[in-house]
């Protein structure tokens, strides 16, 4: 039956079946002599109107075991166009006296019965013969949690395909309506709150977490279920990662993976306006500062995708850099690549990079992190972070560079350490240069550079953050560290973090601090523990021990100070930050010239109280 031609023929069999019944359903009689010579007359132009516009509506092509609701609506539109074909031709062209006028309508609606018909009753077959009941007897028992698309999909595929070795004991559902209801013959048993009893009840050993769409919050409480319940469990990825690489957004039990922490802080995808990102970034030399580390390596990946006519690596970590250049080669065969060994320290290997590359934009990732690390290592933080940036951002300035990015961070607001002042002496810096170029003509060139800012919190597995660290310690056995109980931050993922830069870089216009919707903090706490969860280990497993707070640290962020104001732009996850507070360059760049002098001179002491006073000032 799958091939089309024995379909063609079957269908054949059935139109010539529902004209002759329409006569008769008609008539009220199975043999009618009177009428025999007018539907013998008439049923070769029935057969060929309707052969030839089934063929145009591809219905013979359909496999019938897998008919759907399209393929039913495809017969109907074809039964109803053909059905107005032999209307015309009965009563205009061929002129048929006595030609019963019900009896086209009574043929179109036995031909979609027939048609139709047919391919359920095939598809019915079909499912009845794969019954969950029957086919996965003596499997691993199994809970899957969401009885919307993606649970069916799941529970289909498990009919289908018995060599899966599962048995489907029930779904899990927090609509209120759903309880009690059955699904396909599989009934749902209650909500997450459930998990631990029904597990306990039908020995379930295994539940999949079928909600694509689920937020990072509604994950966070269904593991938590789980856990308790402890059972193995694993989920489908995230809405964006299932539709996008299948354009059907098909999902299957192929697609289940360990639940991982981004799906704990599972956010809603940003919906990037594509068309302005490649409209901004295609054919441009783009340069990437810090492009071995785990930000700029990110977004080295995603702009590839926008195809710049140049991507240049900057980066002084030589194995980190020689590994980048070597992923995007791989991935991205035929970019042109320039990578380049190089400190932004370096004022004159800084601009003999711009002169001899050119670029058109710049993203500024390259920057010391780690708050305790700089707290220890003030001076070498200062130098890098400050100095570097500043080198950066005069040479941008001076040979009119179109745009330069500069990457920050949420420790830049009402800043306590050495590496959060340092982003905001940042911050304001290339503010001021921003405004400066508007009353100024620079020396070399007539372009104006746009200075544009994004600040965000801590990001998911970039190197020496807080879940390879917590990893780590898992797997030595403990204990994990946290500073204090009540820690908590804001986080976001690597692929957000680069979206977040070059969607406000294509946004821009100079001068702006764009920030991401965040969302709600998240307690450390409850991050390690979730961690310990999905590595197998119970908290008596592995022990949690606070250390306190360590120098500079603070408790929670802020994404913005009390002096700003955050602002919607065209993009609903991303807010431009307004501030009444504006510093003069030149009064910025003295208090720069001092805090290099002093350190030049050796006195390292006080560091972060003049750090203080540029941002005051």
């Amino acid at each position: 039956m799958k091939k089309p031609i024995f379909g063609a023929l079957l269908d054949t069999v059935l139109v010539v079946l529902a004209y002759y019944l329409s006569f008769v359903l008609r008539l009220g009689r199975f043999v009618f002599v009177e009428y025999s010579t007018l539907f013998l007359k008439t049923l070769p132009f029935v057969i060929l109107a309707k052969g030839i516009i089934f063929y145009f509506y591809k219905i013979h092509r359909g496999i019938w075991k897998y008919a759907s609701v399209n393929d039913l609506w495809a017969i109907i539109k074809a039964a109803g166009l053909s059905t107005l074909v032999i209307i015309g031709f009965v009563f205009i062209l061929f002129r048929a006296e006595g030609y019963p006028r019900s009896v086209p309508i009574i043929d179109w609606l036995l031909t979609i019965i027939f048609i139709g018909g047919l391919r359920f009753v095939a598809r019915t077959k079909k499912e009845g013969s794969a019954s969950p009941y029957r086919t996965m007897r003596g499997g691993k028992r199994l809970l899957i949690v969401g009885a919307g698309n993606a649970g069916v999909m799941l529970f289909k595929e498990i009919k289908e395909n018995p060599g899966l070795g599962y048995n489907l004991v029930g779904f899990i559902d927090d609509s209120k309506e759903n309880k009690g209801m059955h699904l396909q013959g599989v009934p749902i048993l209650g909500n997450q709150k459930d998990i631990p009893r029904i597990v306990r009840d039908l020995k379930v050993v295994q539940i999949i977490l079928a909600i694509p769409s689920a937020s990072g919050k509604e994950m966070r409480s269904i593991v938590k279920y789980c856990e308790y319940a402890k059972v193995k469990f694993k989920t489908l990825p995230a809405l964006g990662n299932i539709i996008n690489p299948l354009a059907n957004g098909q999902v299957s039990m192929s697609q289940t993976r360990n639940v991982n922490m981004s799906d704990l802080l599972r956010r809603i995808p940003a919906k990037l306006d594509t068309r302005l990102i490649a409209s901004h970034l295609s054919g441009k030399r783009v340069m990437v500062t810090g492009a071995g580390g785990s930000i700029g390596r990110e977004l080295c990946f995603q702009i590839a995708k926008y195809n710049p006519d140049t991507l240049i690596l900057f980066e002084r970590a030589e194995t980190a850099l020689f590994f980048t250049e070597l992923d995007i080669k791989r991935e991205f065969p035929h970019l042109k690549i320039s990578t380049l060994l190089a400190d932004m320290r370096d004022f004159s290997r800084c601009e003999q990079i711009i002169k001899e590359q050119r670029p058109e934009i710049i993203y500024h990732a390259a920057a010391y992190k780690h708050v305790p690390m700089l707290e220890i290592n003030s001076v070498e933080g200062i130098k890098n972070n400050v100095f570097g940036t500043q080198n950066l951002a005069d040479l941008a300035y001076k040979y009119g560079i179109e745009e330069f990015v500069m990457v920050s961070t949420d420790k830049a607001v009402n800043p306590k350490n050495l590496m959060g002042l340092s982003k905001r002496i940042n911050e304001i810096y290339v503010q001021t240069l921003s405004r400066k170029q508007k009353t100024e003509v620079c020396s070399l060139t007539s372009g104006i550079c746009s200075f544009i800012t994004v600040r965000f919190g801590n990001v998911l597995g970039t190197s020496g953050s807080v879940i390879p660290v917590f990893k780590k310690q898992i797997e030595d056995g403990g204990p994990i560290t946290i500073t204090h109980k009540q820690a908590k931050r804001y986080f976001m993922t690597m692929g957000e973090a680069g979206q977040l830069i070059i969607t406000a870089g294509a946004m821009g216009k100079g001068g702006e601090i764009f920030i991401l919707q965040m969302g709600e903090q998240v307690k450390i706490t409850d991050l390690a523990q979730d961690m310990i969860a999905l590595s197998g280990y119970q908290t008596e497993d592995i022990k949690i021990v606070f250390t306190g707070l360590r120098p500079g640290e603070k408790l929670s962020e802020q994404l913005v100070e009390e002096t700003e104001t955050a602002k919607p732009t065209t993009d609903d996850k991303i807010l431009v930050v307004e501030s009444n507070n504006y510093a003069s360059y030149q009064k910025i760049n003295d208090k720069l010239t001092e805090l290099k002098d002093y350190l030049t001179n050796g006195n390292t002491e006080n560091i972060t109280t003049k750090c203080k006073e540029i941002i005051e000032s």
